[in-house]
């Protein structure tokens, strides 16, 4: 009885202790040094610093400068500068500069190569302290290399031409390398000049790369390029007029080339777009079309983008249709944009139409349109009662085609998935 009446004692005496804990604590958090002032909480000083180099990178020689950018709140205060420049980011310190001035400029030795890590602290006058760093690589000498043909044809001559900047290296002597697609070398020479040329072979590889080296007492730095052999595909696009009025039809001429070792389809199909006007199409088994499209009676004067692909290449272009007096085939300016703008904004929408027929031909139908399985190819080409313009259901989405020729048999294209079939 005596011990159980003992431990029910303990209950009051645990709780008056944690209220003792809570007044302690609460006594201490009105009492800290950052309490309340009319204003608010005060705000603690805040000090931060930015480190910006005059370059990224150096030859050996170079003066190399560093800039320092101070921001502090509650407003500017007066700031010591504290620098130091290193080899590497813990290697050898090469100078130091004890309050200094915000900006440090940092010779270079004729002799370094590396990597220079510039260390600065600053300091306020109420004792705040920020260390920031920024590097630079420093090389003996960079190359300028060009060749004049980004890209080449079998036979075709390339010509590379070089140059050195360099405060070491002031009598270069250039060695040269040109590499194949399998990694052999087929030239390779010295020489004092600042040029050299290669004879691609016929057939040629698909690609070669040039490397030059320039070499000195002071070291020595090299550069490479690569050129392709040529691919891919040429849509032109020429129209009938120079100018249009409203309700004109504008009849567009395009044709097809392949470039290098590329090939074309046996079938083409075309497209043409008037963004926010129209479209047209035409299928073909020639690489070139004439498709038409009609200008808005609406519209009085303006330039209208016309766009045009081939979906199955994927090859696509596009040109300004002028609608009114005078005209030129090409707008520089669209409504005071400059003529940048307007070409990054072709660009932007070349782009766009290339995603979507590569999204269309890998037959993901049209964008927001419900994907459900498609549905059986039937065997053979649809059947139709001869001679009759009639409505045949697509072998892919279930779409209507309607057919209103009656010419038989006929080749026909979904305008919902794109798909193709033959209606005997």
């Amino acid at each position: 009885m005596w011990s159980a009446a003992r431990a029910r004692s303990n209950a009051p005496r645990a709780f008056a202790l944690g209220i003792a804990i809570a007044i302690l604590t609460a006594a201490f958090v009105l009492a800290a040094p950052t309490a309340r002032s009319e204003g608010g909480m005060v705000p603690a000083d805040v000090l931060s610093v930015t480190l910006v180099l005059g370059k990224t990178s150096y030859v050996s020689g170079d003066n190399a400068t560093a800039t320092a950018i101070v921001y502090r709140t509650p407003g500017p205060a007066n700031y010591t500068y504290d620098w130091m420049v290193r080899d590497g980011f813990f290697g050898t310190v090469l100078a130091t500069l004890s309050n200094g001035p915000s900006t440090y400029t940092y010779a270079i030795p004729a002799d370094y190569q590396g990597t220079l890590y510039f260390w600065l602290t600053v300091n306020d006058d109420t004792s705040l302290s920020q260390t920031t760093t920024a590097h630079a690589e420093v090389a003996a000498g960079y190359v300028a290399l060009t060749l004049d043909r980004s890209e080449f044809n079998p036979g075709d001559r390339i010509t590379a031409y070089y140059g050195l900047r360099s405060n070491v290296i002031t009598s270069p002597s250039w060695t040269y390398t040109v590499v194949d697609f399998e990694g052999t070398t087929v030239l390779s020479g010295a020489t004092n000049g600042t040029t050299f040329s290669y004879l691609t072979p016929n057939p040629a590889s698909r690609w070669y790369t040039f490397t030059v080296t320039a070499s000195g007492t002071g070291g020595s730095a090299t550069a490479s390029l690569t050129t392709s052999q040529a691919g891919g595909y040429v849509l032109s696009i020429s129209l009938d007029r120079a100018s249009y009025a409203p309700g004109d039809t504008v009849r567009v001429h395009v044709s097809l080339a392949a470039r290098g070792t590329s090939s074309l389809p046996s079938q083409f199909r075309f497209g043409a777009t008037l963004l926010g006007v129209g479209s047209a199409s035409a299928i073909t088994t020639y690489q070139e079309a004439y498709v038409s499209l009609t200008v808005p009676r609406s519209l009085s004067s303006g330039d209208l983008l016309l766009i045009v692909n081939e979906l199955n290449t994927g090859a696509s272009g596009f040109a300004m249709v002028h609608v009114g007096a005078g005209g030129s085939f090409w707008s520089t300016d669209i409504g005071g944009v400059p003529a940048y703008a307007v070409a990054l904004s072709l660009l932007v929408i070349v782009l766009l139409i290339a995603v979507l027929t590569m999204w269309r031909r890998a037959g993901g139908g049209m964008l927001g349109a419900p994907r459900g399985p498609p549905a059986p190819p039937p065997e053979g080409p649809v059947r139709a009662p001869a001679a009759s313009p009639m409505t045949v259901m697509c072998r892919r989405c279930g779409k209507p085609i309607d057919i209103t020729t009656s010419k038989r048999p006929i080749e026909v294209m979904c305008p919902s998935c794109g798909e193709t079939q033959v209606v005997a």
